[in-house]
């Protein structure tokens, strides 16, 4: 029988006249003319308190209100089809026939604005149609239609009747719900106890097991089984009543091709004998092999399937000639859709590192050659360029280096003698020329020891001479030696005293030596005061990192910033590696000396800047990672790998 489609939102549809045309009597209940019945069958009351079932309930209350009144032509009792969209026809009376159809219109009417709708008949003046709405729960459970020869006036005593009698259809339906809501009720909390089964134990494998049999013991099954779906294979992983099985036996192999028939077929599978059902039988190659293996009546597979993917089957057999219901494979079909997550995330917790590892790298690979992930795919193309231009560019490599400038030829200005600093007239950084007082000692002390030695002098060249005057051999040579002793000290402080005031050597700049905070403090002979190196000649000083130093070779170019030119770049050329390394911020730098293409006269010693030294092309990525890949072979080294 049809069903009449919904009455929301479609105020002007019409009953499709189908609906009515071709209802036909249910066999458990056959519908007659009250008027034309045989004397032996039973009376409409008789039906009514008998009924044992809604169809014939509803019928024999239809017939109960149209005997009543001579007027009633036909009618019919409409309910809500099981999807909740539409309506279908319970009963009818006296019989179906092709002109129910034009009853549409009241039914649609009642239905959409739920209230009484009375409406005539435009091809048959004298007829009224009258539908009735049935509440059920403060909505619309269905309708009641009559087709009455009556004027409006004398309508009265039907609609009070259809009033009073509808309560026996709004229990009807009102009790048909109530079951329904009983069952799922009892569905749900069986669900919930079996999937609560899988949750009990820490290890997956005994939880399917335990699963297998609870469902074996709740659906009377003789044997439960179940296969895990893993990259388009199916792998029997539990049995009932068998805590162990060889996976190789062809029992496995039976069951392992019906569940992949199942997952082909990505459907329910019911499988029978054909002698133990009533009906065509579906024929599935694989199930049936099975039932002949197995010897059982009925076999039932399902598919639980997460998120269109089928991850694991369900295989039910029974035996002893009773077959699965309908209301059981609806429990089994709703079980397998809440048990579905459950299993996926007890699946992807057993799963090892290395599963795990290879389970994230096909699903990375999915993502960059499989469909959508179009910004995966973006990536993708940019990391492979990013490699192929790391692997294949060449690039210039320069290894960098601190740099500092010093004077090709440096000399020190020391202290001539022990004495005291009187004055310090440069600091470094002063440009001074050749012969220029850089700094001058006391020299108080000098000349009085000088007055001193003068005076013993003129002493002794008196007394030689009185020797002289005398003849006396003897005391000439002892005076003539102490004049000589006299004027050698007299010569030797004449040349401190020359040498008080220190004179650069040449046109320089101090590279460094300040003493204007030392004046009067004691110096040593020897002291140095002065660093000083001539202007325009240079030689650059490259502190490289003995990680690079192998690459540096003598006669190498590179370019040259210093800190105070920095928009300047000199180009150098390598002169000079020194074997020798010095430490510095916890790293081995060595020395290596070079010199300026052109000369410039910006550049002062002790001016520092970065320099960098072309040694030649290499591949980017080289450049890029050869410090962290020298840092890893030498830590690998280290722990003895």
């Amino acid at each position: 029988m049809s069903a009449l489609p919904p009455p929301a939102g479609r105020d002007k549809a019409e009953l499709d006249k189908t609906d009515l045309d071709k209802s036909s009597p249910d066999e458990s209940g056959p519908v007659t003319d009250p008027r034309l019945a045989s004397a032996h069958a039973p009376s409409a009351w008789e039906q009514f308190l008998l009924a044992r079932s809604s169809d014939v309930f509803c019928r024999a209350w239809l017939a109960l209100i149209c005997e009543k009144f001579p007027a009633v032509r036909q009618g019919a009792v409409l309910i809500e089809a099981s999807d909740g969209q539409s309506y279908v026809p319970i009963a009818v009376w006296p019989l179906a026939n092709a002109d129910m159809a034009r009853m549409g219109g009241a039914v649609q009417l009642t239905l959409a604005e739920r209230r009484v709708a009375v409406q005539a008949v435009e091809e048959q003046p004298g007829l009224l149609h009258v539908a009735v709405p049935i509440a059920v729960h403060e909505r619309i459970g269905g309708a009641v239609v009559l087709e009455v020869a009556m004027e409006r006036q004398a309508i009265q005593p039907l609609l009070r009747e259809m009033h009073w009698g509808s309560a026996w259809l709004t229990n009807l339906l009102g009790k048909r719900e109530l079951d329904q809501a009983l069952e799922s009720n009892a569905r749900s909390m069986g669900i919930l106890e079996t999937i609560a089964t899988t949750l009990r134990h820490t290890r997956f494998q005994q939880a399917l097991f335990d699963l297998c049999n609870e469902l074996r013991r709740r659906f009377d099954a003789s044997r439960v089984a179940i296969g895990l779906v893993h990259d388009a294979k199916i792998r029997l992983v539990a049995l009932s009543e068998a805590a162990t099985f060889e996976k190789s036996s062809p029992l496995v192999q039976a069951y392992t091709d019906a569940m992949g028939e199942t997952c082909d077929l990505a459907q329910v599978v019911h499988a029978r004998k054909p002698e133990t059902s009533d009906g065509p039988v579906e024929s599935y190659r694989a199930h049936s092999a099975l039932l002949q293996r197995v010897g059982a009546d009925a076999l039932l597979s399902l598919p639980v399937s997460e998120q269109a993917r089928t991850v694991a089957v369900l295989t039910l057999e029974r035996t002893g000639g009773e077959d699965f219901s309908e209301a059981e494979r609806r429990w089994l079909e709703t079980f397998a859709a809440l048990f579905a997550p459950v299993l996926t995330q007890r699946v992807d917790a057993e799963r090892s590192s290395l599963q795990r590892m290879r389970d994230e790298v096909m699903r990375f690979w999915g993502a960059l050659l499989g469909p959508r992930y179009l910004l995966w795919k973006l990536a993708g193309i940019v990391a492979f360029v990013c490699i192929a231009l790391a692997v294949f560019l060449p690039v210039s490599y320069r290894v960098s280096a601190k740099t500092v400038t010093e004077g090709a030829i440096q000399r020190v200005a020391a202290a001539p003698f022990e004495g005291y600093l009187a004055a310090g007239l440069v600091r470094a950084g002063d440009t001074v020329r050749k012969g220029q007082v850089l700094a001058q000692l006391d020299d108080h002390e000098l000349l009085v020891e000088r007055a001193k030695w003068a005076s013993e002098r003129d002493q002794y060249d008196n007394k030689l001479r009185e020797a002289m005057a005398n003849h006396e051999l003897s005391a000439i040579q002892v005076t003539s030696a102490q004049l000589q002793e006299a004027q050698a000290q007299l010569d030797l402080l004449e040349d401190k005293l020359a040498r008080v005031r220190v004179l650069a050597p040449y046109d320089g700049v101090v590279v460094s030596g300040d003493l204007s905070q030392q004046i009067g403090t004691p110096v040593e002979a020897g002291k140095k005061l002065f660093e000083i190196a001539p202007l325009g000649s240079y030689r650059i000083i490259l502190q490289v990192d003995e990680r690079d130093i192998a690459q540096v070779q003598t006669g190498q170019t590179g370019e040259l910033v210093m800190s105070g030119l920095a928009g300047k770049p000199m180009p150098f050329s390598v002169a000079k590696i020194m074997p020798v390394a010095t430490a510095q911020d916890g790293k081995n730098f060595y020395r290596v000396e070079a010199k300026l293409q052109h000369d410039s006269p910006l550049l002062l010693p002790g001016m520092e800047g970065v320099g960098k030294i072309g040694v030649g092309r290499r591949q980017l990525g080289w450049v890029l990672l050869h410090s962290t890949l020298d840092w890893l072979r030498l830590t690998l080294w280290n722990w003895g790998l």
